[in-house]
């Protein structure tokens, strides 16, 4: 009995959902086969797609030391199908990790002659030529879309901060390189408080500073913002000047596109732990707010 080779014609819209359910690392690859595949992996509705068909699957999450590359550690999932860490996928003359934001990583050498701002999923790397003066880097800004897809990056050196008004205040001003510009601008940006140490956090296109003069305060600017020179002071949820207080701990971190709050006091009977999320109006919202029984009498 003759067999029939049988050829199954699918149409571009079930190619579509099929790609859409590959890891990260896999689709990246289909691109390379036409330049529809390419147009339609790049396209918004795929984008969309992508995010949703994924939404269940394990949440992502990096642990780097900047300075170093291999402590760059990661939490493997589905979506990026990725089965080494991320430092092997960086490559190996670029050890320096400068700076990160949403999924972006820079990363330049050790005598910091060139950096490199890239994707180290994707492999993806773009060199960014030297800023027009001396300066370091103070973070890695992004835009991103309404589904957290990257749309464009700056790179924030910082070449001078000088305090103003007996220190109680400052301006910094910063060499700005935009991907979608490919040029280095500078800018001087105010702040009502003054920044003793440049420890900052990035998250979307904004920095947070916390080690301000005036506790209790965060400093924070937008550098996709065209009209504003000021940094904007949000107060931090429920502090009083814990400063002498051994008992209180404080952290600030970011998860799932928000800026959070951490605290922790310490009392006779239990410790206190509350979490707050900041709004887009400055406002912060109290997630969580439980009393942990202690483990350990303090009397022992």
């Amino acid at each position: 009995m003759a067999t029939q080779n049988q050829t199954i014609d699918l149409t571009e819209a079930i190619w579509t959902e099929i790609i859409a359910r590959l890891p990260l690392r896999i689709i990246a690859r289909f691109k390379l086969v036409s330049k529809t595949w390419k147009s339609t992996i790049e396209s918004v509705y795929f984008r969309r797609l992508f995010v949703s068909v994924h939404r269940k699957s394990s949440t992502s999450w990096s642990l780097m030391w900047y300075g170093l590359k291999d402590l760059i550690g990661f939490h493997g999932c589905e979506t990026w199908g990725l089965p080494k860490s991320l430092s092997f996928y960086i490559p190996s003359s670029l050890y320096i990790v400068a700076a990160s934001s949403h999924g972006l990583v820079m990363i330049s050498e050790y005598d910091h002659a060139c950096c490199f701002v890239g994707n180290p999923v994707l492999q993806q790397w773009i060199q960014i030529p030297p800023a027009p003066g001396y300066s370091s880097v103070l973070g890695l800004v992004t835009r991103v879309d309404d589904y957290g897809f990257v749309l464009g990056f700056k790179v924030v050196r910082l070449a001078e901060m000088r305090p103003t008004n007996n220190d109680v205040s400052g301006t910094l001003s910063v060499f700005l390189y935009s991907s979608e510009t490919g040029i280095w601008t500078s800018k001087i940006i105010h702040c009502p408080c003054g920044i003793t140490n440049t420890a900052s956090l990035t998250l979307d296109g904004s920095i947070y500073f916390h080690h301000l003069r005036e506790p209790g305060l965060l400093a924070a600017y937008d550098f996709y913002s065209e009209y504003s020179d000021q940094f904007r002071v949000i107060p931090l949820p429920d502090h009083p000047n814990h400063g002498f207080n051994h008992n209180f701990k404080g952290a600030l971190t970011t998860s799932h596109g928000f800026f959070m709050y951490i605290r922790t006091l310490a009392q006779s009977s239990s410790n206190v732990f509350k979490a707050w999320r900041l709004n887009n109006d400055s406002s912060w919202l109290l997630l969580w707010n439980i009393a942990l029984p202690l483990l350990i009498d303090s009397e022992e």
